[in-house]
């Protein structure tokens, strides 16, 4: 019943559920404390230390629109692509078909769905995902992601070992890393001027390939017009130490939030400790 109601949902224009998304956010945000309370303390940080203007109740609308955006896509896989604008589209491919193997990163903004599915139009990739706690969630998001081009992998062991494989044979792979990592995974980095754990899988990845990394952001425009993909290609390597090349990764997500920030998922527990990662640093 519940996957019928999405469904149907998920069936009305973009423009039109965009807005009934908004209000859900707004309605979220006043109605759960600890939910606004998350929101408001890690986007004030982030608006302190970056010198953004804070806009609390429209991060909520927004974060209501990014759930909408994720069921519009899925619903409409071959439209979405048509709402998709990017430049220099031809360097992407070109990193992609050199057969050394490319590392797309994304953080949790705007319209992040779009990302995979986009490039999954002209390339096939290795997607890492994390499965939703409740089953009949994930049993959604699996049904509702099923591309012949992409092969979603699960956040474990089996995962990595695919991921790894498939850099290694020169193709493309797709992380979104700004996810709290498991223990062991990673490393305390400074992410918005707070210690964040953060994973280290991408920088190991990196230094075992000769792979070009990426990072990719999907702005969402106007109501209904779709999204913009906007990339930075990482010039060099990550430093040696794990601590530095995890900095300048969050520094790299910093710089593709702060072009949008209230179109960033701020109500996401990023500063939380990890079950039985070291305590974070002092200062």
């Amino acid at each position: 019943m519940l996957y019928f109601l999405l469904k149907l949902f998920s069936s009305l224009p973009l423009v039109m559920l965009q807005g009934i998304g908004a209000a859900i956010g707004l309605l979220t945000y006043f109605s759960s404390s600890r939910y606004r309370k998350r929101l408001n303390q890690n986007h004030q940080n982030a608006a302190t230390f970056s010198g953004f203007k804070p806009a609390p109740w429209k991060v909520a609308a927004e974060s209501g629109m990014m759930f909408a955006d994720t069921l519009w896509i899925w619903r409409h896989p071959k439209s979405s692509i048509d709402k998709v604008t990017v430049a220099n589209l031809e360097q992407i491919i070109g990193l992609a078909k050199n057969g050394k193997g490319l590392i797309i990163l994304a953080p949790h903004l705007g319209g992040f769905e779009i990302v995979p599915r986009f490039f999954a139009a002209y390339i096939k990739a290795t997607v890492m995902y994390r499965p939703a706690r409740k089953p009949w969630v994930n049993e959604l998001m699996l049904k509702s992601r099923q591309h012949s081009q992409i092969d979603f992998v699960e956040a474990n062991l089996g995962g990595v070992r695919k991921i790894k494989r498939a850099l290694k044979n020169g193709e493309v792979i797709g992380i979104l890393a700004d996810q709290v990592p498991s223990m062991g995974d990673g490393v305390w980095a400074k992410f918005f001027n707070q210690y964040a754990y953060t994973t280290t899988l991408p920088i190991k990845l990196t230094h075992k390939n000769d792979a070009s990394t990426i990072f990719v952001s999907a702005e969402r425009l106007s109501f209904g017009r779709g999204w913009e993909i906007k990339y930075r290609l990482m010039s060099g390597r990550y430093p040696e130490c794990p601590v530095k090349a995890a900095t300048l990764m969050n520094q790299f997500f910093e710089a593709s939030i702060l072009s949008k920030p209230n179109q960033y998922m701020w109500s996401y527990n990023r500063y939380k400790k990890p079950l039985g990662a070291e305590l974070v640093p002092a200062g």
